[in-house]
């Protein structure tokens, strides 16, 4: 081959070259003007909607995962965790967001019941909020807010104080003055307690503590496992 044939032929591949890749520039630009304005229609429709998404968990669910899908932010406008409602919104109890959160937060104690007998500790909590978000955090002056307002609404038990932790009792457990303090020791133990450091801490005969535990037990409120080290229990909720 000629050096004047080679000349042509690089010349030619080059002129390919560049023509590809106007057009790949081409598509790309107008694929970007297709995202931007599916963009903008998804943003019409949460401001459409934004009362409706904010208490149907599960239609907001549907919008993040959509969202995540466009690579769009999970946590915008109505759904930014941590944003501060106004105070006549506060003074006036219309807190849209807080209404959204304490649903939430009944449907994860509703699912967890039979895990944890009906007790979550507010830390556990704020995970499984987080979790569920996928990694959204949102800040205890939230959760506490809402969680206010599921106790003044009777929709919750209460909130117990156990040595330093805040407890989430959802349902009644008609617990006595043993069963109290073993909860007190339980979340002092971190959750996890051996039957050997129980009897030791309370000082109660092992008939006593055993009395105790098996209405624990029962209720799930407390999990018996048989170790090399003895008798550990565990508090899943605490």
């Amino acid at each position: 081959m000629g050096l004047r044939r080679i000349e042509e032929k690089l010349t030619k591949e080059a002129e390919m070259k560049r023509k590809g890749a106007e057009l790949a520039l081409k598509s790309l630009a107008e694929m970007s003007s297709k995202v931007q304005e599916l963009h903008r229609d998804l943003q019409k429709l949460e401001k459409r909607y934004q009362t409706d998404l904010k208490k149907n968990p599960e239609l907001a669910r549907q919008l993040m995962a959509l969202r995540e899908e466009l690579g769009l932010p999970r946590a915008i406008g109505i759904y930014e965790v941590g944003k501060q409602p106004g105070l006549k919104q506060r003074l006036k109890g219309k807190d849209e967001y807080h209404n959204f959160l304490a649903l939430r937060i009944l449907e994860i104690g509703k699912q967890l019941r039979n895990q944890t007998g009906g007790l979550l500790s507010v830390s556990e909590l704020a995970l499984k909020l987080s979790d569920e978000s996928q990694g959204i955090t949102a800040p205890f002056g939230d959760i506490t807010k809402a969680l206010n307002l599921l106790v003044k609404n009777g929709m919750i038990h209460e909130i117990r104080q156990l040595s330093g932790m805040k407890v989430i009792i959802f349902v009644d457990p008609n617990l006595n003055q043993d069963h109290q303090i073993i909860l007190e020791l339980a979340a002092r133990f971190r959750g996890e307690i051996g039957l050997t450091d129980l009897v030791r801490e309370t000082s109660w005969t092992l008939e006593r503590v055993n009395q105790a535990l098996t209405q624990l037990t029962k209720q799930k409120i407390a999990i018996k496992t048989e170790t090399l080290d003895g008798i550990v229990l565990s508090f899943p909720g605490i």
